[in-house]
């Protein structure tokens, strides 16, 4: 068993990922790591793989099914026994940065996720994780930091993108693309999350929060005491709560970004990169911190 927080304090994290009954992953500047306990001890999960440098884990997925998907320099680890055995796929050469993952709420029938890059746009997966390819038509920007999926994606089809210049939105399941009335002055798009109702929300580099009541075709600035200006590194989205992760400190709202409460106990130790959050009662949280360590809230 590995103490998580007595490893080097210059292993970044980068992605958290929680799932049912207290387990979570954490992707590293040294890979990837693994909790049962809601975070309070971690192993190493590549500890089969065998790599000559580190992978560098930057974004993390788990799917229904118990599957999860790691996303390295280069391509997408995926394992479906709990991070025992590992299998890769590449996605182009060079190589790109893997910078977001998401599984399809429809996972178990249509087996889809869709991996953004740092410089080479959207790529796709029907077939869980095993082949891989680039679907960017009418993706003017290729630098993607972020994705998102709608609730009803089974039905509508519909995933979002943010990236360094804007927002867009595909209505066929990622196969094509379309620029979306963000603006522009407030991109880059860090996070982003979307609700059943149609609510889209953006997290943004430097602008704070973003919210449209109607899938991307308008948009509004939250404007409260809380996300109204700086960075949302990420959000999570719960219905009716609503987790804002901030440089220095997490927000939350009751009733999807209507109300915020800023809680003491919500205050962070350093930059936070990373959050994930436990459903059900009571609530806990993990957030990924740019120095190195984990910082467990409500835990």
């Amino acid at each position: 068993m590995t103490d998580f927080d007595q490893l080097q304090s210059q292993d970044t994290v980068y992605a958290l990922a929680a799932g049912p009954d207290g387990l979570c992953y954490a992707g590293r500047a040294s890979g990837l790591y693994r909790s049962t306990d809601y975070g309070a001890n971690w192993v190493f999960a590549y500890e089969k793989l065998e790599s000559e440098t580190p992978l560098t884990t930057t974004s993390v997925a788990l799917a229904a099914d118990g599957s999860v998907f790691a996303g390295v320099n280069g391509g997408v680890l995926r394992s479906s026994d709990g991070g025992v055995t590992w299998y890769g796929s590449g996605l182009s050469t060079p190589p790109p940065l893997v910078t977001a993952l998401v599984v399809s709420p429809d996972y178990e029938q249509d087996g889809l996720i869709l991996a953004g890059t740092a410089e080479d746009g959207v790529f796709s997966s029907a077939d869980r994780g095993v082949h891989w390819s680039p679907w960017n038509f009418g993706l003017i920007d290729l630098n993607v930091y972020s994705l998102a999926l709608s609730p009803d994606f089974a039905h509508d089809q519909t995933a979002y993108a943010g990236t360094e210049t804007g927002i867009f939105r595909s209505t066929n399941g990622g196969r094509a693309w379309r620029s979306l009335p963000f603006p522009i002055d407030a991109a880059p798009i860090l996070s982003l999350a979307a609700a059943p109702d149609g609510r889209l929300f953006a997290g943004t580099e430097r602008s704070g929060l973003y919210v449209s009541m109607d899938r991307g075709a308008t948009w509004q600035h939250v404007d409260t005491t809380g996300p109204s200006t700086g960075g949302v590194n990420s959000i999570v989205l719960l219905p009716p709560h609503l987790w804002l992760l901030l440089d220095d400190r997490v927000l939350m709202s009751p009733d999807q970004g209507a109300t915020w409460q800023q809680e003491p106990a919500y205050t962070l130790d350093a930059q936070g990169l990373a959050l994930a959050v436990f459903p059900g009662a009571p609530v806990r949280l993990l957030v990924g911190l740019a120095e190195g360590g984990i910082q467990r809230l409500g835990c």
